[in-house]
């Protein structure tokens, strides 16, 4: 399928896109082309020996490859969550549905309450400028709190504080999810994790509508435990050394997941979208029974 895509997208501009693409979401051919994108994922990987290579060959190569081919690196900007809500992110009915709960609003609620959050940040910006502050220390203290007070429905699977908001990484649609703010909130930047006596149906003071457990800086979501995981792996891949806060025990969970939670329809859709607008891809979506192939060790810090 063939999406709307404009760059420097006002939200106004975003919204019209936003109902041309879901015009044609009418069908799941519509929605997601198989047999067309098979065609794209042939010559994308063209020159990657997933049978022969080794392991650490393999994941030099696909490093090699999403790095040379994110020609588009995005700025982490209402234009690039407007990008998530408006397309990648679409579900099969044309709302988006939150990574971590499950719960589903429709792109035009969402985009509108970013919207929102924008203007108060602003706002919030404008009252520190004024104050004439003096102390760096004070004013990062004070850019945190509003951050946190006001966030947006956007998810970053690696937190950006792991990577010191860095760009290409703080834009990569790769691993950006639309999430409801309480979800964002609770997870925060703690890492993943399997609690043994966490069930979906449980009702302790840890589980906040329906995000997920959190417990001693851990946190299990409620549900896109495939689509993070793949996301993780992906970012491992592409940002080798960038983050320290995996080890073999994570990277073990992760494959667990990536394991435990097919890849979905959504999941290729959103992989196609990103092509369309990064022009690189997801090798653990495209290939997923490649994942034990790769040697992600190399991705972690020493």
């Amino acid at each position: 399928m063939e999406y709307l895509i404009r760059k420097n997208a006002s939200v106004k501009t975003s919204l019209a896109e936003l109902e041309f693409n879901k015009e044609r979401l009418e069908d799941e051919k519509k929605y997601y082309d198989w047999e067309k994108d098979q065609l794209i994922i042939l010559n994308y990987y063209e020159a990657i020996h997933f049978n022969e290579s080794s392991k650490d060959e393999l994941f030099m190569q696909l490093n090699q490859l999403v790095t040379k081919t994110h020609v588009n690196r995005l700025a982490y900007n209402s234009k690039t969550r407007n990008y998530l809500y408006s397309i990648v992110d679409l579900q099969i009915d044309g709302n988006l549905k939150s990574i971590y709960s499950g719960k589903e609003k429709t792109p035009e609620q969402v985009m509108k309450e970013d919207y929102e959050t924008e203007q108060k940040r602003k706002e919030a910006y404008d009252r520190l400028l004024k104050s004439n502050p003096n102390n760096e220390v004070k004013i990062q203290e004070v850019i945190a709190t509003i951050e946190s007070e006001h966030m947006y429905n956007c998810e970053h699977v690696v937190p950006q504080s792991w990577f010191d908001k860095h760009n290409p990484m703080r834009g990569d649609l790769h691993h950006l999810f639309t999430c409801e703010k309480e979800c964002n909130s609770l997870r925060s930047n703690h890492p993943y994790h399997d609690f043994v006596d966490y069930s979906p149906e449980m009702k302790a003071k840890v589980i906040k509508t329906q995000c997920g457990k959190y417990e001693n800086s851990k946190f299990e979501p409620e549900s896109g435990k495939g689509e993070v995981a793949r996301a993780t792996l992906y970012f491992i891949l592409r940002y080798p050394q960038e983050i320290s806060r995996y080890s073999s025990k994570e990277l073990g969970l992760l494959f667990k997941w990536h394991t435990d939670y097919k890849v979905s329809t959504y999941e290729k859709h959103r992989n196609k979208a990103i092509f369309d607008i990064q022009k690189n891809r997801n090798p653990l979506i495209d290939f997923p029974q490649f994942s034990d192939r790769i040697d992600f060790t190399l991705g972690l810090t020493k």
